[in-house]
């Protein structure tokens, strides 16, 4: 049976950590079912290692395995591994894959070192903690490395047979990004001196040494590296497990796939292939054939994806937009690629051994278009620039058109109906050559070569690409007309016949590429727009700070510089004066100042902040002088991150686009079909060939596919820009067009419907053996080790009374149940009655105990229970008061159509209490949620055809975001929720929820309003183009086809540029709810007595 191939290495370093220095230990690898998320591995990987007799575990998520090695002295069974594992939730089991390994010490061997990293700057595990392990095992003399993104640890295994500087790893990390930093630490964790390079360690037995001897020779029969490569795609369209089934068969029956595992729960397809037979390229497309979208996003072999925008400059339409795309797409070693016509830029993912960005951008380039590479701020300036070009170029070219075409409606229109002057045109300059018909020919001339000079070039670029667009329509259209125009004129030359010549089709040509032309300049003025709000949020960043440069020893300051915003680093102090904008993300260290965040959050209340606090970049210091130390530059701060949520939304495609593209690419042949039907049909009834001409031209240029282009972008760019003004980040198309179909919402209790700031209300002593202050003094310290929100309540509770607290020791924690520890020699288990019986605590019989719990949970208080060696010690009541704004916000998205659900890992009593206070149905209440059970409970809502959102705030939410069709972050929420969710609320306010689905809404109606238009126009337009209405007397000659043409495309951007004039919806201000509400906050406090002993009760 097959083992953690890909993980073997790291696997016997940390077995190789764990090892003692002599003995025999055991290694046992068992097959997990149930995780499907980075947290429940976590999860199972934490119960493993806090067990006694285990040595050191580490679970798989990819391939669903763990490597347990048990210390020498250990009695635990393999059965006893598997109630480890379900003990650690419900829904994980396992069972033993392999026989036992021995691992044995043998001291013949040479002698390796592990190097310990301590790693700042790792803001999630997903990319950061996997870059640097990248960086650090493919750095020369590293067997092997492994990097703890919760510890913030690297170990690194260095090999035995070269001498190794282990500063090198320092700069190794560094480069990974400039973000990242590390230093050498000891076992303990304290830092060690820097070594010299050249230096040679020193291998004694002292224990504080950061380098272990580790002469171990494991014989591992399942120990084998796999030839097969390994990769992981992101599987997009997947609506059911069907789905999931089709996408694996796909794949599973590609040539050189070994296996195929495709989740529809997390998304994503892990593949294992040959890749001398098969490649990520083909893997994808194998997905797309199905009907589904694939991206690649990381493998365990040695390539090294990269991700690059370009601009794209001298696209007129988005058939431009596709040929792009589909040059990208068959360049080896592009992974994934997305064009967009309307921001002008496309998105590559690649494999940086393959090709870099200079071939991408040849690539581009090579089918006729521009491309060029620009970093951070100056992309968007450079965008700028390259709109501006455009703009100017389009205004020349109209300029030019405009002084040629107006002498020929003068000449057509006017002076062909003065009789003074129209028989000085008609007469002869040559025989058979009128002065008319020359004067027009010339005039019409560089409007043909120069004005419309862009659209032949890109017709020209289209057929050789096959992907035919508007500029073929348009320059077809126009020669056509010139071209005969031109043969009229030889053949009454020939024939010496005047009246043969057509100067009629000269103005034609002519008017039809002014208005196109005066078109497209619209077009691109009003495209300049769509992206203001993204380059107002480029225009917050501060350019220069104010660095203060301290003595050596940090008493006093030397020196105030001000330097560039680009040379601030990391640790740096910043001095930020009254009136002046912070310069990037960091904490207070001195002083203190009111700060205006509504730039970023929406919220217009200044804020006051004091040493401690953390300050956002680009806010404003309204008042007050205060230090910061620096804690985020470049991309890694607040708008940083706003900016780059921003970008990659405009640039998204929504999946309603998918059917437009479908219809631009079959657009254009299908009209010229229909121009050429025209064209004879009315040749053939009339016979007049001129006439037909002229159905023909108009229904070549009054199709309009840049409407249907520009219909999905241009709304989702302006809309986007709108949310992130107000303070609600959209993660692209796809998020909007969930939103706009979400039926039920599903709030988190903890932090979301609540403060998220409880307060111990209560507190009922049980215990005969010990005080009050004794038991709160225990339970204070215990907690100190818990970052739970109830767990931080009873520690600031035991502070508020001024009790001293100690740090526990051998902590264990099971998220949804409680703690326990020592503190003291005393065991303390703190948490829910269930994990009381499961401690075999004492005295838990009790009827006093049982009324004073049924209390708490009726008056929406949450009871926490302690017990001290094995006796049940106290209860806490801990309250949690709901935000003022929620039970308005909960009945405001009822009357928008939308049911609301509550989730909360409370007890059913206190859930039912708060729900009850929120108006929330009892029926739509979810209590005794483990965390790890959250996703489940989404996961039940949409089996039953419900489009959920999911609303949270924290990493045990994370899963749940993942899950639900729509995810919800609030407050920012933390890292890991921000990068899960689809949307992000910056304020901590509820009723953002209903500006998110709003604008959401209005956005999507705006796009369907668009295309409606689109092809209503199509629809329309082509038909009287071509002449169905002649019989009646109505018809559409090309100059004026060409002109609603023009109107046709602007129309959309403008109709999308009106969202910027999008109003909220108003807070229903009901005076029922207002009362209740107040009612409801004034109770909560009445129920919460001032923190002090005298809340202490003892029966």
């Amino acid at each position: 049976m097959a083992t953690a191939e890909g993980r073997v290495h790291q696997e016997l370093t940390n077995v190789r950590r764990a090892a003692s220095s002599e003995g025999r230990g055991r290694v046992v690898y068992l097959a997990i079912d149930g995780i499907s998320c980075t947290n429940g591995a976590q999860q199972v990987q934490d119960t493993l290692n806090t067990a006694d007799g285990v040595a050191n575990a580490i679970v798989d998520l990819d391939t669903k395995q763990a490597a347990v090695y048990l210390s020498p002295d250990s009695h635990l069974t393999e059965a006893d591994l598997i109630a480890l594992v379900k003990s650690a939730g419900q829904k994980y089991t396992a069972s033993v894959m392999s026989p036992v390994c021995s691992v044995e010490v043998d001291r013949s061997a040479p002698t390796s070192r592990t190097v310990l990293l301590e790693i700042e700057g790792m803001s999630c595990a997903k990319n950061c903690a996997r870059k640097v392990q990248q960086a650090l095992t493919e750095t020369e003399g590293v067997v092997s490395a492994t990097v703890d993104f919760d510890s913030k640890r690297a170990s690194i295994e260095v090999s035995p047979e070269r001498h190794f500087n282990d500063e090198v790893l320092l700069e190794v990390v560094q480069g990974v990004g400039s973000k990242f930093s590390a230093r050498l630490i000891n076992p303990d964790g304290e830092a060690l001196p820097p070594k010299r390079v050249g230096a040679e360690s020193n291998h004694t037995s002292d224990e504080k040494s950061f380098a272990y001897v580790d002469d171990i020779n494991i014989s591992i029969d399942e120990a084998v590296k796999s030839a097969l490569a390994k990769a992981t795609l992101l599987i997009g369209g997947m609506t059911c497990n069907s789905c999931a089934n089709t996408v694996e068969t796909a794949l599973a029956r590609l040539e050189g796939v070994q296996s195929a595992d495709v989740s529809f729960v997390t998304e994503k397809a892990v593949v294992r292939f040959d890749k001398d037979v098969v490649d990520v390229r083909s893997l994808i497309e194998a997905v797309e054939t199905v009907g589904y979208e694939a991206s690649y996003v990381s493998g365990d072999d040695k390539s090294e994806t990269g991700n690059v925008t370009l601009l794209v400059g001298g696209m007129t339409c988005n058939s431009c937009a596709n040929s792009v795309e589909n040059a990208l797409k068959s360049t080896e070693g592009v992974l994934s690629v997305t064009v967009s016509f309307a921001t002008e830029k496309a998105v590559i993912c690649f494999d940086k051994n393959v090709i870099g960005i200079r071939a991408l951008i040849d690539a581009v380039e090579d089918i006729g278009y521009e491309a060029s590479y620009v970093l951070g701020t100056a992309a968007q300036q450079a965008l700028g620039d390259q709109r501006a070009r455009e703009i100017m170029r389009y205004r020349t070219d109209f300029l030019i058109a405009l002084i040629f075409t107006l002498p020929i409606l003068f000449i057509m229109l006017l002076f062909e109906n003065i009789t003074r002057f129209k028989h000085g045109l008609m007469s002869n300059i040559l025989p058979g050559l009128s002065w008319e018909a020359l004067s027009v020919a010339i005039l019409a001339t560089p409007v043909q070569f120069y004005s419309a000079r862009r659209f032949h070039l890109d017709a020209w670029k289209g057929m050789k690409n096959r992907m035919l667009g508007m500029a073929f329509l348009v320059s077809m259209g126009s020669n056509v007309s010139y071209a005969y125009g031109l043969f009229t004129i030889i053949r009454a030359i020939i024939m010496d016949e005047s009246s043969i010549a057509n100067a009629d089709m000269f103005m034609t040509s002519s008017v039809l590429i002014s208005f196109v032309v005066l078109g497209k300049l619209l077009e691109a003025t009003a495209k300049g727009k769509t992206s203001a709000a993204l380059t107002k949020l480029m225009e917050l960043q501060v350019k220069v700070a104010t660095l203060l440069v301290f003595s050596t020893d940090k008493s006093r300051v030397l020196e105030e510089k001000v330097v560039p915003i680009e040379l601030v680093q990391r640790g740096d102090i910043l001095k930020v004066i009254r009136g002046s904008s912070i310069p990037t993300d960091g904490i207070v260290v001195y002083g203190e100042g009111r700060v205006d965040e509504s730039m970023l959050t929406g919220e217009s209340k200044t804020i006051k902040k004091s040493v401690g606090d953390r300050v956002l970049g680009a806010t404003l210091n309204v008042d007050g002088l205060f230090h910061m130390e620096v804690t985020g530059i470049d991309n890694d701060t607040a708008l940083g991150r706003i900016i780059r949520l921003v970008e990659d939304a405009q640039t998204s495609k929504a999946p309603i686009q998918a059917y437009a593209d479908y219809i631009s690419s079959i657009f254009v042949p299908t009209v010229l079909a229909l121009a050429f039907v025209t064209f004879a049909v009315w040749y053939i009834l009339d016979g007049k060939f001129v006439s037909a001409l002229d159905f023909g031209i108009a229904t070549l240029v009054v199709a309009c596919p840049c409407a249907l282009g520009l219909a999905t972008p241009t709304a989702v760019m302006v809309g986007t820009g709108v949310g992130a003004e107000r303070g609600v980040l959209i993660k692209g198309g796809e998020p909007l067009q969930t939103a706009h179909n979400v039926n039920t919402i599903i709030f988190d209790k903890t932090g979301t419907l609540t403060i998220g700031k409880p307060v111990v209300t209560d507190m009922l002593v049980f215990s005969k053996k010990l005080s009050s202050h004794e038991l709160v003094t225990l339970a204070g310290s215990a907690e100190l080790g818990s970052e739970h929100p109830l767990g931080s309540a009873i520690t600031e509770y035991a502070n508020s009374i001024s009790l001293s607290l100690e740090q526990p020791t051998r902590f264990q924690g099971v998220s949804g149940k409680g703690i326990s520890c020592l503190v003291s020699e005393h065991k303390v288990v703190i948490g829910k009655r269930a994990w009381m019986i499961d401690n075999n605590v004492k005295g838990l019989e009790s009827h006093e105990l049982e009324e004073a719990t049924i209390g708490f949970q009726n008056a929406g208080k949450t009871p926490v229970f302690i017990s001290v060696n094995g006796e049940l010690g106290a209860v806490f009541a801990v309250a949690d008061a709901p935000r003022e704004e929620a039970a308005r916000t909960l009945k405001q998205l009822h009357d928008m159509g939308v049911e609301v659900w509550m989730i909360s890992g409370d007890n059913e009593q206190t859930a039912l209490t708060v729900a009850n206070q929120l108006g929330i149905n009892r029926q739509n209440v979810m209590a005794e949620v483990l965390p790890s059970q959250k996703s489940a409970k989404v996961k039940d809502l949409q089996d039953m055809d419900r489009i959920v959102a999911m609303v949270g705030d924290g990493i045990n939410d994370s899963p749940a975001l993942a899950q639900a069709d729509l995810g919800i972050a609030m407050g920012g929420g933390t890292e890991i929720a921000v990068e899960t969710a689809d949307m992000v609320l910056m304020k901590s306010d509820l009723f953002d929820v209903i500006i998110a689905l709003h604008l959401s809404r209005t956005i999507f109606n705006r796009i369907r309003m668009n295309y409606v238009w689109a092809f209503g126009y199509n629809c329309l337009l082509i038909p009287l183009a071509a002449g169905v209405l002649h019989p009646v007397g109505f018809s559409i000659p090309p100059m004026f086809a060409s002109a609603a043409m023009a109107i046709s495309s602007v129309s959309v951007v403008v109709s999308s540029l009106l969202l910027r004039l999008y109003t909220p919806p108003k807070f229903n201000r009901d005076s029922q709810i207002t009362k209740a509400t107040s009612r409801l906050s004034k109770d909560q406090t009445l129920s919460a007595p001032l923190l002090s002993p005298s809340t202490m009760q003892e029966p």
